[in-house]
């Protein structure tokens, strides 16, 4: 417990002191701190997923909320130990619940998917952890709400053949975990080797996943894999339309961070585009993919080192927003000289660069993450190191569409709302989480589907001497004209009643019923949609 506290004593001394310019920094001297997703919050303020490394190899989730400007309000370290925790992407509802997506390591190598939800005040509501059997590990990669609530998780969580990899759990807000399904699997699609979604985004009826797969040439070696961008298109139920693997007719190869929507039905990939060189080595360059919602390879264009100043010999994209001027603001990292940094940039859909930074002190290896603010700026997370470091600090900047600097905003704003009392900086600690080990406790979408066509009935107390049945209704939502019968055994009919939609339950007085067994049947518009056996003593 001792170490806990100084840990947390140790977060809330390392605020770096606010500018004029909207920059701020967070880390802790001789630590490596480092970000994942950053998120607009309801009050104009921003949460921050990060990560904690300790020496010895502890990691920790490490969720921020900064005020308007930047500035710290609270941070919760998320962990389990001596476990290590990690955090990739976090969301919040209306009525200011959050809801935290990562993966905690176990004895390696071992590591699970988990979620969090805490409520207004950052107080811990529900933990899973998806620790299921026949799975060594896996990690959530991004996630999104549904239009009703619930939350879609994307994972990485290869089962034990390396059949499936690709998944999206369907989580409603109450924690229970409504089924899963696959996409790009290997009965689908033979000849892939290793795949990775790390993007999922909603385009009206149309879910795409962005990423890459490795995978064949068309009619060569199956053995030989090559790294390509992929596009997965899911429909508004959830099957696996299309897959795009970008540039596999023009023996292009590389891989895709994100998609943007240009139109009701063209999409932008961006990413990164590999080659070997004249030398022999290993290149990159940024590379925008245009692809239509029916799953066919528009165009594409590749940003050439030159189009960029003598300084950069390599560039990669990892996230782009449309800007007012008609173009798209980008985050990318650049390979120059003396080192690899993170910075952004503005282009239009030709590939024509008008503006790009290269942001000082920022380091290379991971995303930058990027999101438009409610007052049409982008706010930007990068890791950060200074030349006399040996550990690393979280970047926290915004810009605008002409990649200045945004000032900090005078004035008094209230945080927080949602939550009666001040929110306290703390530990979240994960040991008391719902574990689901079973695959049967997470239906399959096909599984729940046929669920949603019947009416499940339970019986309790079964049996029953008490003078009482309670029949308790499932999915009398989906159904009309419903009516309850119950029969003895002998086919005999004993009580027959109307049920309403949405009706849970029925309350049958059996107290004068001869004893034996009894059946109960729903028929909606006279077809049977579930049946059950009770025992009346």
């Amino acid at each position: 417990m001792k170490k806990t506290t100084i840990l947390i004593f140790g977060i809330l001394i390392s605020l770096s002191v606010q500018s004029q310019k909207w920059q701020q920094l967070f880390g802790m001297a001789g630590r490596y701190d480092y970000s994942m997703n950053v998120i607009e919050h309801y009050d104009d303020g921003y949460l921050i997923s990060g990560n904690i490394y300790l020496d010895g190899g502890n990691y920790h989730g490490w969720l921020i909320k900064t005020d308007i400007n930047g500035g710290l309000l609270w941070d919760k370290v998320i962990t389990q130990l001596p476990d290590k925790a990690m955090i990739v992407k976090t969301l919040f509802d209306p009525v200011g619940n959050i809801y935290v997506f990562g993966w905690l390591y176990q004895e390696q190598p071992h590591e699970f998917p988990f979620i969090i939800k805490l409520d207004a005040c950052g107080e811990l509501q529900w933990c899973r952890l998806l620790a299921i059997e026949g799975y060594d590990f896996g990690y959530f990669t991004d996630a999104l709400f549904l239009d009703n609530g619930d939350l879609l998780g994307l994972a990485f969580m290869p089962d034990m053949n390396y059949n499936a990899l690709i998944f999206l759990f369907r989580i409603s807000p109450d924690g229970n975990l409504i089924w899963k399904k696959e996409y790009a699997s290997l009965d689908n699609h033979p000849y892939y080797g290793n795949r990775i979604g790390q993007e999922i985004k909603k385009f009206g009826d149309l879910f795409v996943v962005s990423g890459y797969v490795y995978s064949p040439y068309p009619n060569g070696n199956p053995d030989h894999v090559y790294l390509r961008p992929m596009f997965i298109g899911v429909d508004k139920n959830f099957e696996e339309q299309w897959i795009v693997e970008f540039g596999i007719q023009d023996s292009l190869l590389g891989k895709a961070e994100s998609s943007i929507a240009i139109s009701d039905s063209l999409f932008m990939g961006v990413g990164r585009y590999r080659f070997i060189n004249e030398n022999g080595d290993m290149d990159m360059k940024s590379w925008l993919m245009y692809y239509n919602k029916i799953g066919e390879e528009v165009r594409h264009r590749m940003i050439n080192d030159e189009q960029f100043g003598p300084e950069v010999l390599e560039s990669c994209l990892y996230e782009a927003e449309y800007t007012e001027s008609d173009k798209y603001l980008l985050s990318a990292g650049y390979v120059t000289n003396d080192l690899s940094a993170k910075g952004d940039l503005v282009l239009d859909t030709a590939g024509n660069i008008y503006k790009y930074e290269i942001r000082e002190h920022t380091i290379g290896g991971g995303n930058i993450y990027l999101t438009k603010t409610f007052d049409k700026k982008y706010i930007l997370n990068a890791d950060y190191q200074l030349p006399s470091q040996t550990s690393s600090d979280i970047l926290h900047y915004k810009i605008n569409d002409n990649l200045e600097q945004d000032t900090v905003y005078p004035g008094n704003y209230t945080y927080d709302s949602l939550c009666k009392q001040q929110i306290q900086s703390g530990l979240i600690d994960l040991s008391g989480c719902g574990v689901i080990t079973s695959i049967d406790e997470i239906p399959t979408l096909e599984q729940y589907r046929k669920n949603l066509q019947s009416i499940g009935i339970t019986a309790s107390p079964n049996p029953s001497g008490t003078g009482e049945v309670l029949l308790e209704l499932e999915n009398t939502g989906s159904f009309t004209n419903m009516e309850l019968m119950v029969s003895d055994i002998y086919g005999k009919q004993i009580h027959t009643e109307s049920i309403l939609q949405q009706q849970g339950a029925v309350r049958l007085k059996t107290g004068q019923w001869p004893a034996g067994m009894y059946v109960a049947t729903v028929l909606s518009n006279g077809e049977v949609k579930g049946k059950t056996k009770f025992v009346v003593r």
